[in-house]
């Protein structure tokens, strides 16, 4: 619910509040509404997270740098579910009962399937940035805190609130840029979105995203972690 309320601020409600916007869904959706788009956010997040820590630890043991490999860890993962990233924002992004299929068909009609590709180039670059930030103040925080089971969460939590707050305008911008279906540019999108109520624009959903970051990235890297001291423990 907090993501749905999220993403139709972002996109097609801007000059509602978190409490009006929820209102609203529930008054044009219902109950329901609140989890419009949920299975295609599980689907891509199972996908992404587990292409995402696999591709991190096996680049970061061959270069050591933890930045870095988050980066092409975050490449990776976008370019393999992207259509569904895509295809979440155009089923919760918007108010009414358009389902996935027929997002599907229509995205598909307007441009082929390289169409579901949409706006692909900011989200790799906010890939690279946002998944080093993370990793690389992960790493860092980790080396420099205590071996208890426990600081995984902790960091993990800290280091995506700090990636996710520096880098959120991207996510704004990526947004529009994926629910729009004219050809706007990135920089025009951004202008744009700046010229409707300047940085509080491009912030606009970020005390939701902060809210559901905390448990959502504490139970990531927590239970990554413990299970790979379990299963390390066991070989």
């Amino acid at each position: 619910p907090l993501e749905r309320v999220r993403l139709v601020a972002q996109t097609t409600s801007p000059h509602l509040s978190s409490f009006a916007g929820a209102r609203e869904v529930l008054a044009k959706e219902g109950w329901i509404g609140m989890w419009r788009g949920n299975g295609l956010s599980v689907l891509r997040a199972a996908s992404s997270k587990a292409i995402l820590f696999s591709v991190q630890d096996g680049v970061r043991l061959v270069i050591g740098n933890d930045f870095v490999a988050g980066s092409a860890a975050g490449v990776a993962a976008t370019i393999v579910t992207y259509p569904l990233d895509l295809l979440r924002t155009r089923a919760a992004g918007g108010l009414g009962n358009v389902g996935v299929l027929t997002h599907t068909r229509n995205i598909i009609r307007e441009g082929g399937f390289l169409a579901l590709y949409r706006g692909v180039q900011p989200t790799l670059l906010g890939a690279v940035a946002f998944e080093g930030t993370r990793f690389g103040s992960f790493g860092y925080l980790q080396r420099r805190t205590p071996d208890h089971w426990v600081m995984p969460a902790v960091n993990g939590t800290l280091a995506s609130l700090i990636a996710g707050m520096l880098l959120y305008p991207n996510d704004t911008i990526r947004r529009k840029l994926q629910y729009a279906t004219d050809d706007k540019g990135y920089w025009r999108v951004c202008a744009d979105l700046y010229a409707e109520g300047g940085l509080a624009r491009l912030y606009r959903g970020g005390a939701l995203y902060a809210a559901k970051s905390v448990p959502s990235a504490a139970v990531q890297f927590a239970i990554y972690h413990w299970l790979k001291r379990w299963n390390r423990d066991t070989e």
